[in-house]
């Protein structure tokens, strides 16, 4: 089985984890999204955009906002770039389409309406994989 994705993630403004899939990171999914979050600001505020994608030892880790959400990828650097990209992106969207319209105008950071992303995991493009 190939994987594409080890760990998705995804934020909502000011970091927190609304949703996380992740076997890779073994750590509090919150510190996480805070530690992302604090990156991804300082990288906005040098440099007037935020970050696409960063390569560290074996693993990429991808970034994509699509307000109000900001999403977290980590990929094998041995998976060709475009084929990762084009997982993760589909995956984000697939998030997004289907909780974009669903947050309430004063959304209280209720994360249990996102629990049921998981099975829609294993159902999307059948071409992505996370392990589980």
């Amino acid at each position: 089985m190939t994987e594409f994705l080890f760990d998705f993630f995804v934020l909502a403004q000011g970091g927190k984890v609304i949703f996380s899939h992740f076997n890779l990171l073994k750590c509090d999914d919150q510190l996480i999204g805070a530690y992302f979050h604090a990156i991804n600001s300082l990288y906005n505020v040098c440099f007037d955009r935020d970050m696409q994608k960063v390569s560290m030892n074996d693993y990429r880790l991808h970034f994509n906002k699509i307000e109000p959400f900001f999403f977290i990828g980590i990929s094998p650097r041995s998976l060709k770039n475009k084929a990762a990209n084009e997982h993760f992106e589909s995956l984000s969207q697939s998030f997004y389409d289907k909780y974009c319209n669903k947050l309430p105008r004063h959304w209280e950071s209720n994360v249990a309406m996102f629990n049921g992303f998981n099975s829609g995991i294993d159902k999307h493009e059948k071409g992505i994989t996370l392990p589980s």
